[in-house]
């Protein structure tokens, strides 16, 4: 069964596919403990889901080992995934010390082996395969001049990824490698602590209140529990004045002790 979300995602379990409506070139493939992550909040759509049942349900029941870590890479998978194919409002909300929220317009498609499209009992409005079928079929024959321009974007968008990935490793790596060099006494920028995170920019410049509640909002909506661990928590921002191409990177360490760490939880966004 596939299922169309706010009426222009269609979300293919069976293949791992979220896809744009109308436009089959715009899907991203998703991971398989996220597929079953997907599937999961939206046969609970708003409905407030307990991390426990997530875990359960998502892992322990396919015999694969659960882990809050894991949930909480597989919820930015899906979330980086809609901000890929254009869904502007987050859709998958944290809920603090519950666990996550989806809410979200859902539409089922079912067809029947006669291949009468039919509805699912929980549709709030009925939706026919028939009318998706530009999205799920090949495109009409293109003119030499519509296969030049889509070849031509196709390689720019192309070059555009590249771009974007190597700019991800460099920053990646380098805040790594920051944080493993930093010791307490060594000069990183600490900014707040919140619960039991203590907050660090990797910035240069000298972070306000406004900037600080970013912070935190951003350490929430990743659904990084301070509550519950001590972590040090390290934010940095590339292209901070640039509105068309931003990237930013948290990361979330495990302390064994005052100067060195367990593990670290890298979260990046690019807008």
């Amino acid at each position: 069964m596939k299922y169309i979300i706010n009426l222009n995602i269609i979300f293919d379990p069976d293949n791992r596919i979220l896809t744009v409506k109308n436009d089959i070139q715009q899907s991203v493939e998703l991971s398989k403990p996220a597929t079953r992550l997907l599937s999961e909040l939206i046969n609970n759509n708003r409905v407030n889901l307990a991390r426990d049942d997530l875990l359960k349900n998502v892992w322990a029941d396919y015999g694969f080992s659960p882990s809050n870590a894991s949930l909480n890479n597989h919820i930015s998978e899906l979330r980086k995934a809609f901000t890929n194919l254009g869904v502007s409002k987050d859709i998958i909300s944290t809920v603090p010390r519950v666990g996550f929220r989806m809410d979200a317009e859902i539409h089922p498609i079912q067809k029947s082996e006669q291949g009468i499209i039919g509805e699912a009992p929980v549709t709030e409005v009925p939706v026919t395969e028939e009318s998706n079928t530009s999205s799920e079929t090949l495109p009409p024959t293109m003119t030499e001049e519509g296969e030049h321009q889509s070849i031509y974007l196709s390689l720019k968008k192309h070059k555009m990824i590249i771009y974007i990935l190597a700019l991800l490793l460099l920053l990646t790596t380098v805040t790594g490698t920051t944080m493993l060099r930093h010791s307490k006494k060594e000069s990183v920028n600490f900014v707040v602590t919140h619960e039991k995170c203590s907050i660090y920019n990797l910035n240069d410049d000298k972070p306000n209140k406004e900037f600080t509640a970013k912070i935190v909002k951003e350490i929430e909506a990743e659904g990084i529990d301070c509550s519950r661990e001590d972590l040090d928590v390290f934010y940095a921002e590339a292209h901070p004045n640039n509105d068309r191409f931003r990237v930013r990177l948290l990361a979330a360490c495990s302390k064994i002790d005052a100067t060195s760490y367990k593990n670290c939880l890298n979260y990046k966004t690019v807008e």
